[in-house]
């Protein structure tokens, strides 16, 4: 098998194991909720070994993928613009009778399009300071700078829905 193969099957691993990773610290709050404090330790705890594995993962691809301005604009240019269409795609597609999804989706779209806004396109660079504070919506994803609002101004949610993230 090829380096490029390999690089392709490890890049597709990491990729995988740390989706993986997510959707399990998801369930693993949703199982607190349900008061089963148990299956949420475990599911944290798989999460965590997930994560690990997708870390190893990435340094042996230090390297071989992009550099950290390359990665930028691959995240504005490409993974950004395919996750609003894909949102556009689902609104477009869903069915009428369903308006709280519709809802959702186009709060999670106007979140996302709030993201590509950091991008300067024509300077190929990433609006950010070193001293920035951000925080994020809990509810629908709103990335606020410096403090957070008094409401999300996507989702209406209250201002402790925001996390700071650090």
């Amino acid at each position: 098998m090829s380096d490029s193969k390999n690089d392709h099957n490890l890049a597709r691993a990491y990729a995988l194991l740390s989706r993986a990773a997510k959707r399990k610290k998801i369930y693993a709050h949703k199982a607190a909720r349900s008061g089963r404090p148990e299956v949420a330790r475990f599911l944290r705890a798989m999460a965590a070994s997930e994560a690990s594995q997708a870390r190893r993962l990435f340094n042996s691809l230090i390297g071989k993928i992009d550099t950290s301005d390359e990665y930028l604009s691959t995240v504005f240019e490409q993974e950004v613009i395919d996750i609003l269409e894909h949102y556009s795609n689902t609104i477009a597609d869903a069915p009428a009778e369903r308006p709280a999804l519709l809802h959702m989706i186009s709060q999670l779209r106007a979140a996302e399009t709030r993201l590509r806004g950091f991008y300067s396109k024509d300077s190929r660079d990433v609006k950010v300071d070193n001293d920035t504070r951000y925080f994020v919506c809990q509810f629908c994803g709103y990335l606020s700078t410096g403090n957070p609002p008094g409401k999300c101004p996507i989702c209406t949610a209250p201002r402790d829905a925001f996390h700071e993230v650090t």
